[in-house]
């Protein structure tokens, strides 16, 4: 879990003043600690394992569970919590960490060196399942020099390193020895402002504050995270009183939302880009003349304007435009049915093919809808397409599979990062490095030269270097087509008004930990 002391996107309301006859008096509303606030989510976590995390939902629950070395300010700016002082190298391979004393976790372990040592053990254990192990490659190993001073030693330089240990939660040597990655989902043991209570799966997951917490003691006693799919039911449920905060309200109904005294709206846009995967090794997607047919086949304009309401913006290149790394691509892929039609007849697409296309329901904004417009967008040039919607954990196994076992031609998905770089986008989307079981490219994309580009641009301090390197990856993933790239969408979140002290991040990030109501 991330340190809750942030510069925060703040939700404030300002101090009720009543006059009262001849003079006036002001009477400030006291602001008071929460016993329960009840947050509507669209997704039940698949996990909750800092080893295992994948989605954005369950990394934000999982944060509220683990601390981890360095934070974040509101900024990106890397900040101190379990590290409380680093210094790195010259040559950029050596970072030393002096630890903060008098940390404990829920299970009565204490915080020190060895809980790193024993947490790098698990992460370089090929036997032990982590999605995510390749970021962690490049360090060679940790030199314990005291009980509360390491030595992270890379294989070479990284430059976002210390933003990776900014997300990764540490957990209790006691809980991880030995390893079990089932206990430990159903039973994290972490050192983080809150603990697991209840899990009750595709109801409720329910964390309790942890009174043992090292640093400021959370304000907001329980958090309620009540499993919802449907967005309309959330929102329902907020103008009932029935939520405290409700994820990702419709585009349509935010401005009713808005125009409600009680119920205040914040939809930054977001670091998360939504796309069409499309499977580059087999299927009727291997062909990258098809794959470029179905990104010119796709008005992702009028999916923002019309499904979305203007609230998300069209993708001009394969990053969300916040990112370092970003450029726009000179070549676009405008609606042009015509030319799609064109470069499918080039790629000799057989008329009788039948595209099979699956979404998640409830865990992006307007999900399902937004792949039924694509279904009827590509048989409008002519491909016929089978559409199927699953749930979010049934919907990340099926894609989850290796290239031998998988079925998946295109997948609606959304991919974000809580750091602003784009060694996570790049690399960790879209590189050969990770190809199911080893990481998350469901595409099966693969390009050496990217490869290289992607590679070598981690390793690279000089910023100007990286960003050339950056587009280059960038261009080369464009036209070839990896995907439908559709566009970036906001991160909406309704509450009730009198709840002040929210702290949301366009990183798809609340903490609501010391929050409080009016």
């Amino acid at each position: 879990m991330k340190s809750i002391n942030k510069g925060k996107i703040t939700v404030v309301l300002m101090a009720l003043v009543l006059a009262f006859g001849f003079g006036s008096m002001a009477a400030n509303a006291v602001a008071k600690e929460i016993k329960m606030l009840r947050i509507g989510i669209g997704i039940d976590p698949d996990t909750i394992n800092p080893i295992e995390i994948t989605t954005a939902i369950p990394a934000n629950i999982t944060e509220l569970l683990y601390d981890s070395l360095f934070d974040t300010n509101a900024e990106g700016k890397v900040i101190p919590n379990l590290a409380t002082e680093w210094s790195v190298s010259a040559d950029g391979k050596t970072w030393t960490m002096k630890l903060r004393k008098g940390v404990t976790f829920i299970d009565g372990a204490p915080f020190n060196a060895q809980t790193l040592k024993r947490q790098m053990e698990l992460i370089k254990d090929p036997k032990v399942r982590m999605p995510f192990r390749f970021l962690y490659a490049g360090i060679k190993d940790i030199t314990v020099v005291d009980d509360y001073t390491v030595q992270y030693n890379l294989h070479a330089p990284f430059a976002p390193f210390a933003d990776l240990l900014s997300v990764t939660g540490i957990i209790s040597q006691k809980a991880v020895t030995p390893y079990d990655g089932t206990e430990l989902n159903m039973h994290p043991v972490g050192s983080g402002p809150y603990k697991l209570a209840e899990w009750v799966r595709g109801e409720r997951l329910v964390l309790v504050r942890n009174e043992g917490y090292w640093g400021k003691r959370p304000a907001v006693e329980k958090l309620v995270f009540q499993i919802i799919p449907e967005t309309a039911t959330r929102v329902a449920m907020l103008r009932a009183g029935q939520l405290d905060l409700a994820y990702s309200p419709t585009p349509a109904d935010v401005p009713s939302l808005e125009a409600d005294p009680n119920i205040t709206v914040t939809r930054p846009l977001s670091t998360r880009m939504i796309f069409m995967g499309m499977n580059t090794q087999k299927g009727p997607t291997k062909d990258k003349l098809v794959r470029q047919a179905f990104n010119y086949a796709v008005d992702k304009k009028a999916i923002t304007d019309k499904i979305l309401f203007k609230v998300a913006e069209p993708l001009d290149g394969p990053l969300p435009p916040c990112i370092f790394g970003y450029a726009r691509m000179e070549k676009q892929y405008d609606y042009n049915p015509d030319k799609a039609k064109a470069l499918l007849k080039q790629a000799n697409f057989p008329k009788d093919t039948v595209v099979k296309m699956i979404t998640p329901n409830g865990r992006y904004t307007y999900d399902k809808q937004v792949a039924e417009a694509i279904q009827a967008y590509l048989q409008d040039i002519g491909v016929k397409t089978e559409l199927r919607t699953y749930d979010w954990p049934t919907y990340m196994g099926i894609t989850s599979k290796p290239l031998d076992q998988s079925e998946v031609e295109l997948y609606l998905i959304g991919w974000g990062f809580p750091y602003y770089d784009a060694d996570p986008y790049l690399l960790m989307y879209f590189s050969s490095f990770v190809h199911p079981p080893k990481g998350l490219n469901t595409t099966f994309y693969h390009n050496p030269q990217y490869d290289q580009a992607v590679g070598a641009a981690r390793q690279i301090m000089d910023p100007a270097k990286r960003l050339a390197l950056y587009k280059q990856a960038g261009t080369m993933l464009w036209n070839d087509a990896a995907a439908i790239w559709l566009y970036v969408e906001p991160f909406s979140i309704a509450h009730k008004s009198n709840i002040q002290g929210l702290d949301i991040r366009p990183n798809e990030r609340i903490y609501p930990t010391y929050a409080t109501m009016q």
